[in-house]
């Protein structure tokens, strides 16, 4: 007989009608404890435990189909409750009990995490600059221009080196900006932003990438402000994505932590 292990997908306030399907096709069932929910299901431990695990998550082959199988059953927990408590890729218990342990001893803070997730959802928005800013209406970048034009060719000379530091500077100052207003401007229409750590190893870097907590009733507001400031910070030198609605991995989550 092939021995198994538990899977946590999510912790909620209450169990949901309704069949799920899991990872491998396995049905979620519930695991109740301290007026929560645990949404669960039985994988093998030959694929889950610690050390299996850890190779097989770099294995795309291997975890392609069980990742996406893990965000559909977040996404559809997710839609049919008011709140949710998603568990990150790879949660496993050894046992029902242990996930009844885990939901006594951590009540408290996800009864605080489920309220503070109610009714919401997370988006996550991500500036880019496609081209570099017009940086000919900074008045440094103007006054170099106008010294330029009035020196004599060896000073303009001299001038010009400045000018494209000048240049680059404001360019770099104006994305700052950019970035910095595109933040504030997230923070009008949502409960509360998260502002992501920039990757440091990608062609194209972003501005500025932020989660999002928004109210499902405020969420029209939300796209409305959005709007605004893709119409502020407009295409072609700029570009300004949104995805989402997602389950609140970032303000409700808690971290993958194999038993």
């Amino acid at each position: 007989m092939t021995q198994t292990l538990v899977y946590l997908y999510a912790v909620l306030p209450h169990t949901l009608d309704g069949p799920v399907q899991g990872i491998d096709a396995s049905l979620v069932r519930w695991i109740n404890a301290e007026r929560l929910a645990a949404a669960v299901s039985d994988v093998p431990a030959d694929d889950f435990e610690e050390e299996p695990l850890n190779t097989n998550v770099r294995n795309m082959a291997w975890l392609a189909p069980r990742a996406v199988a893990h965000q559909d059953v977040n996404e559809r927990l997710f839609e049919a409750s008011e709140a949710i408590v998603p568990l990150a890729f790879g949660t496993v218990f050894r046992d029902d009990d242990r996930v009844r342990q885990l939901l006594s001893e951590k009540a408290k803070q996800l009864q605080t995490q489920l309220a503070r997730v109610r009714g919401c959802a997370e988006w996550v928005v991500a500036l880019h600059a496609l081209h570099d800013p017009d940086v000919n209406a900074t008045a440094e970048v103007r006054e170099l221009q106008g010294q330029i034009a009035a020196s004599t060719p060896g000073r303009a000379h001299l001038l010009r080196r400045q000018l494209a530091t000048a240049e680059r500077d404001a360019a770099r100052r104006l994305r700052t900006d950019a970035a910095a207003q595109v933040l504030e401007g997230l923070r009008v229409a949502t409960v509360e932003v998260f502002e992501e750590p920039l990757p440091s190893d990608t062609v194209e870097r972003p501005l500025l990438r932020a989660s999002v907590l928004v109210r499902r009733d405020a969420e029209a507001t939300f796209m409305d402000e959005v709007e605004r400031l893709r119409a502020r910070w407009p295409e072609p030198t700029y570009r300004l994505l949104l995805t989402g609605p997602w389950p609140p991995y970032r303000f409700a989550g808690l971290e993958r932590a194999a038993d």
